[in-house]
């Protein structure tokens, strides 16, 4: 199953004025218009400002278009990608519908999902909606991060192919849910730590919940 990928993009750390203040940072992402090497770190020439971002398990972030219109009634001017600093803005993996330990190809790499997106105030102030990060969290509409399996080449025109389901299909709503809005679900966290894809450190955090 192939879904439609509407741009691929990458971003530098430059300074940003956000909310009257300048800061450094790299939210700002910019279509690839030629072959882009995606490594286990992510795609070359991808930047990140601060400690937390990026790494292995937060090679690649994806965030669905579908999920944009959640918040039309808060923000001008939405972009028609890359609205909250993802690499790759695709058509069809929205929360329900996307699971920790999902696998896909994405031209000659192949990438699994590793964990949800925790939204950061970076978004909130590019936007000049305080409460977006809470309300993103609420709504479990985060985006995701990958690995990345098998480095390889991407096009600017690839799409995203499935070529795995996770069997135990605990998705990216279950997951936020977990850590937003259902902390204490132990049906929710016994599936969380059963699943062998989710990210290190965030096994750790559920396994201590439900301990």
């Amino acid at each position: 199953m192939e879904y439609e990928v509407i741009q691929i993009c990458t971003g530098k750390v430059e300074k940003v004025l956000l909310g009257g203040t300048p800061k450094r940072t790299a939210v700002n992402k910019y279509p690839i218009t030629e072959p882009n090497y995606l490594s286990r770190l992510g795609f070359e020439g991808d930047e990140h400002a601060y400690k937390g971002h990026g790494g292995v398990n937060k090679a690649v972030c994806l965030y669905d278009k579908l999920d944009y219109a959640l918040w039309q009634g808060f923000i001008s001017d939405m972009p028609d990608y890359a609205m909250f600093g993802e690499n790759i803005t695709t058509v069809g993996l929205t929360k329900e519908n996307i699971a920790i330990g999902d696998t896909f190809r994405l031209g000659d790499a192949v990438i699994q999902v590793s964990e949800g997106r925790g939204p950061c105030n970076t978004i909130a102030k590019k936007y000049g909606v305080p409460t977006l990060v809470k309300m993103m969290s609420a709504a479990h509409a985060t985006g995701c991060y990958f690995r990345v399996l098998e480095e390889g080449y991407v096009q600017p025109d690839s799409q995203l192919e499935l070529l795995e389901r996770d069997p135990a299909q605990f998705t990216l709503d279950e997951f936020n849910s977990l850590l937003y809005t259902d902390k204490k679900n132990v049906n929710l966290l016994k599936k969380a730590i059963s699943v062998s894809a989710l990210s290190e450190d965030q096994r750790q955090t559920f396994q201590k919940r439900l301990n």
